[in-house]
């Protein structure tokens, strides 16, 4: 009764812990060996991981869109995302970059702009009405658009992994952009186009109105007066926009003490490469010739990436 009693109190407890235990994956739960190897696409470049977490693990490759992969699911270590362990054991893609569906050609990347929806709006599993909705999003959601393929579609990617499509897609990146905006520049004028040169005009007069409330104000001395005149005069004023332009977005104008600015959202490469579709020179320096005036495009900096990612000025 007693090696009985010491059986059931010290042995049982030993046997039982270890029944209980199962081999442990790399993604840090028990291995599933029935889980079902299955082929998947990569939908944005993903990074290949040594550990199913993007937290202490080593980044060993990169895998392109329209990648196929194979491989089973397994749980992240974080214990709530999904991860997908290659078949061949060399490491792990996060399920946010894949799709069971050869994601299309993307005629137009859009870099993840945001976008708040301004009905509700379905989305399908492929770009085409006749697919199985996926999601359908409320009025007033956020989402990231992806890019716009050649059939008018917007690509997003799904909260859950994976990607879906927007019908309408030149409907929604006009409202994403904002209103069209007309663009004419001359570099030998300074000149923008009329419209946003009325712009500059209105923000002119405001300066003025201003710099005479300033030479109106009673001030203790005349030093003081002109100490104060003297830095309204340097100072850029700035106005932000929400405009479209061929597909880029204008987000900004500023006037300055000799030259005027048009902010875009995008890389000044993307700006520079419509520019010269429209028949624009522009030097690898950014430089746009002009016979009294200095033009060119360029990246911000400074406190000026407040204002848009890329500036077109023109001044003296």
């Amino acid at each position: 009764m007693l090696l009985l009693s010491y059986y059931l109190i010290f042995i049982r407890d030993d046997v039982g812990s270890q029944a209980i235990k199962e081999p442990v994956a790399a993604s840090g739960k028990a291995e599933d060996d029935t889980a079902e190897i299955k082929q998947y696409y990569i939908v944005a470049e993903a990074n290949i991981r040594d550990k199913a977490t993007t937290q202490g693990s080593a980044i060993i490759g990169k895998m392109p869109r329209g990648t196929a992969v194979s491989g089973k699911m397994a749980l992240g270590e974080d214990g709530t995302s999904d991860w997908l362990e290659l078949e061949d054991g060399k490491g792990f893609i996060g399920a946010v970059n894949l799709s069971e569906t050869q994601p299309p050609q993307i005629a137009k990347a859009l870099n993840d702009k945001v976008w708040t929806t301004d009905k509700a709006i379905e989305v399908w599993s492929q770009p085409d009405t006749s697919a199985p909705i996926v999601d359908r999003l409320a009025a007033g959601t956020q989402v990231k658009l992806f890019g716009l393929t050649a059939n008018d579609y917007i690509e997003i990617k799904l909260k859950r992994g994976g990607v879906g499509y927007l019908a309408g897609g030149a409907r929604i990146l006009s409202l994403a952009n904002g209103k069209p905006i007309a663009l004419a520049f001359n570099p030998n004028s300074c000149s923008f186009g009329p419209e946003i040169d009325a712009m500059f005009t209105a923000m002119g007069d405001r300066i003025r109105t201003k710099y005479k409330e300033l030479e109106n104000r009673d001030y203790a001395s005349e030093d003081e007066r002109n100490r104060a005149l003297t830095a309204s005069e340097g100072k850029s004023t700035f106005e932000k926009l929400q405009r479209s332009y061929e597909g880029l977005t204008v987000v900004g104008i500023a006037q300055h003490y000799e030259s005027n600015s048009v902010y875009f959202a995008e890389p000044a490469a993307q700006v520079i490469a419509l520019l010269r579709s429209k028949g624009y020179k522009i030097g690898k320096n950014g430089q746009i010739p002009s016979a009294d005036y200095a033009a060119g495009v360029g990246a911000t900096s400074g406190e000026w990436k407040a204002y848009g990612a890329t500036d077109l000025s023109c001044g003296v």
